[in-house]
């Protein structure tokens, strides 16, 4: 095996950064910037799933599944692009599903269960919204303008540990 150090002894990878080191890396952040940039939204995205997050006890995982994938026959004039989520929390589970309502609206159909009348807020950048379950479980919110959103399950009166559920950050 050759001995790649130098004369010294020391390895190179331990010396410190020079005019060279600075230029590659000047040259490969350059090519970064060009072939996959980092989306101008990326920092306040971050803090705003930081800060809900921060602020609840329990965070449902979510399963994504498009419509589309679903579908056996339809008619490609009249389809309307859907997709359905659902969110799973040791307290409830949440299905939703989102579909175009207009030029850059949704329309969300969720149903939660266990059933019960319940808040629902909806966290979006910029303003939020809240909408309530019937007795069914049911929900929906109409013209809710495209972007993320993270929806916040409120116990309901019967429930007595009295902690929210939060689901991920998500893009409709």
């Amino acid at each position: 095996m050759t001995d790649l150090t130098p004369h010294g002894g020391s390895d190179p990878a331990d010396a410190p950064l020079d005019a060279t080191d600075q230029a590659v890396l000047a040259e490969v952040a350059t090519m970064l910037d060009d072939v996959d940039p980092v989306p101008a939204d990326l920092v306040e995205r971050v803090q705003f799933a930081l800060a809900l997050d921060a602020m609840y006890d329990e965070v449902a995982q979510m399963t994504r599944m498009l419509d589309d994938a679903l579908a056996v026959r339809t008619d490609l004039a009249d389809a309307v692009r859907t997709e359905t989520l659902t969110f799973s929390a040791e307290r409830l589970t949440a299905m939703v599903t989102i579909s175009a309502s207009g030029p850059g609206q949704v329309r969300i159909d969720g149903w939660v269960t266990p059933a019960g009348v319940r808040r629902v807020s909806l966290r979006m950048q910029g303003s939020d919204r809240e909408v309530t379950c019937d007795e069914s479980g049911r929900f929906v919110a109409a013209g809710v303008r495209e972007g993320f959103v993270q929806l916040i399950f409120h116990p309901t009166d019967t429930e007595d540990d009295g902690g929210l559920v939060v689901t991920p950050l998500f893009k409709l």
